[in-house]
């Protein structure tokens, strides 16, 4: 049987996909609002469960640039397996000692693998995420992997994947039960404790307490009381004169956080004005959606242009033509990609590599 498109299931109040988050900051709370990356990210889990589980036409719903990495993934995932068989979105439970529950062993918290392949004393876990290898996910694998290790005692080792789509890069890592314990233990305890509080981080913006968050707040504080700037002096009333790179990260991290509280303002200002709020000063504004052509064929035979006249005004996008090239020539993408790039190559025109400033997490 196919797994459901939707995917849609309950998520344990203590689900491994937050201990990451947890790890940072233990008051993380999820923004019940649905993001479009979330909702682009279940489409291609479910595309990818589907693949797993043999269905037909699994890609059918995928943009291309989708389908070139969930069809990856699929690939990783059976070469991995071999002959062995591959388990897709596999629930696993954490269970704890407890003398007052029915077996001694009371749930602690579960969540889903999206494929695991178990070989004797020895378990593959393989999560798969949409989007880029830009934050990390090893915690959450760890969850699972406690889990496994606490449902099948016979297993030693978990060999660990998390799977990016968006770069095509793989994180991979092996854990005993002991290291898995090290590192959700203390997140579990950390996110129990009554007295926790909380810690600006890279999760802030996906937390639904960002607007209210106290750390959040003060951030935001000691840049509106002018009696407080005195600490980062010229950083916050004169960054451009900044050259003492300590004084800058010390800046740079201060207008992250309020960068973040002023995003969760903006967003439930927007929300209640499209409720029907007036609010002084401001006033909606809408903006017509990106418009574009479907049949291209038909665009041509009614524009009346010339072959070369109607090309001038195409665009013609790369991800798309190696999908194209890879269905017509039944060639994987990196086959396709190499053919396209030995054949194509002295035409691609590549525009100059932008630079950003991201977060290093050796160094934290």
């Amino acid at each position: 049987m196919c797994p459901s498109k939707t995917m849609a299931g309950a998520h344990h109040e203590l689900s491994p996909s937050k201990f990451p988050a947890w790890a940072v900051c233990p008051c993380f709370e999820s923004d019940p609002a649905e993001r479009q990356d979330a909702r682009e990210g279940t489409v291609q889990h479910a595309a990818l469960a589907s693949a797993l589980s043999g269905c037909d036409s699994p890609f059918n719903e995928l943009s291309p640039a989708a389908k070139d990495s969930v069809v990856w993934a699929t690939e990783y995932i059976q070469s991995l397996a071999g002959k062995d068989k591959i388990r897709s979105e596999e629930r696993v439970q954490y269970k704890a000692p407890d003398s007052f529950a029915k077996g001694g062993k009371s749930e602690v918290y579960f969540g889903t693998a999206d494929a695991l392949i178990l070989r004797g004393n020895l378990a593959d876990l393989i999560d798969y995420k949409s989007g880029g290898d830009d934050r990390v996910h090893r915690p959450q694998l760890a969850g699972y992997a406690l889990a496994l290790f606490s449902m099948r005692a016979r297993i030693k080792t978990v060999r660990c994947h998390v799977l990016y789509g968006r770069n095509k890069r793989v994180d991979l890592w092996s854990l005993t039960q002991a290291d898995a314990a090290g590192t959700v233990i203390p997140i579990l305890e950390s996110r129990q404790n009554l007295a926790r509080s909380p810690s600006p981080c890279e999760h802030c913006s996906f937390c639904g307490d960002r607007m209210t968050c106290p750390a959040l707040t003060e951030r935001v504080n000691a840049v509106v009381k002018a009696n407080e700037w005195e600490n980062l002096l010229p950083a916050l009333r004169k960054p451009g004169t900044i050259t003492d790179p300590a004084k800058m990260s010390q800046a740079l991290t201060v207008a992250r956080s309020v960068a973040t509280w002023a995003d969760a303002v903006r967003k439930a200002a927007t929300n209640l004005a499209k409720e029907g709020a007036i609010l002084p000063g401001y006033r909606i504004q809408e903006r017509k959606g990106t418009r574009t052509m479907s049949d291209l064929d038909e665009v041509f035979n009614r524009s009346c242009l010339t072959p070369a006249q109607f090309v001038s005004a195409c665009k013609v996008s790369i991800p798309k033509l190696i999908t194209a090239y890879a269905d017509a020539k039944d060639l994987n993408k990196a086959q396709a990609s190499q053919e396209i790039e030995s054949k194509l190559g002295d035409l691609i025109q590549e525009s100059p590599p932008s630079v950003s400033l991201v977060v290093d997490r050796k160094s934290s």
